[in-house]
């Protein structure tokens, strides 16, 4: 049984997972009037690092430092950021959102289960159970499934 912080960090979880939907839509709309996903990927992190400045300056989610001391390789997130906010725009325009959004949820699935089970990045080795192996088989099966729908329907 989970307990109450294990139940809203799940609920958070979803949260975000709604959230990268729902981003995923207005991103695919602002690259059709942008006429680029490039150019729109680029108008989405700008408004990100607006929001996201203005947090940190003003303070309201406790106090920051720059991260001077810190090794290059942790700056790759933003890498991923940018690459995963470009290739959905791709993605969703063939796939649809949601055959796009489950790809990208077994993308993480897999990169994670890789993480644990080999410590990479510093995380600490965690073995892959069977009933992981499962869940991430389900998910396969579920992005399959909806691929395959959509190929069906017109873009």
């Amino acid at each position: 049984m989970l307990s109450a912080m294990g139940v809203a960090a799940l609920l958070g979880t979803l949260g975000a997972g709604l959230g990268l939907s729902v981003g995923l839509v207005f991103n695919v709309r602002l690259a059709q009037h942008a006429r680029h996903p490039v150019l729109a990927s680029f108008v989405n992190f700008l408004v990100a690092f607006v929001l996201t400045s203005l947090l940190a300056l003003l303070g309201l989610l406790g106090p920051a430092q720059l991260p001077g001391q810190a090794p290059l390789w942790i700056f790759g997130g933003g890498l991923v950021g940018a690459l995963y906010v470009t290739l959905t725009l791709f993605t969703a325009r063939a796939l649809g959102v949601a055959a796009s959004t489950a790809g990208v949820t077994l993308g993480q699935i897999l990169g994670a289960r890789l993480i644990d089970a080999f410590g990479l990045l510093g995380q600490p080795v965690r073995p892959v159970s069977s009933a992981a192996l499962v869940g991430v088989g389900l998910l396969f099966l579920a992005v399959a499934v909806l691929a395959r729908e959509r190929a069906g329907r017109p873009s």
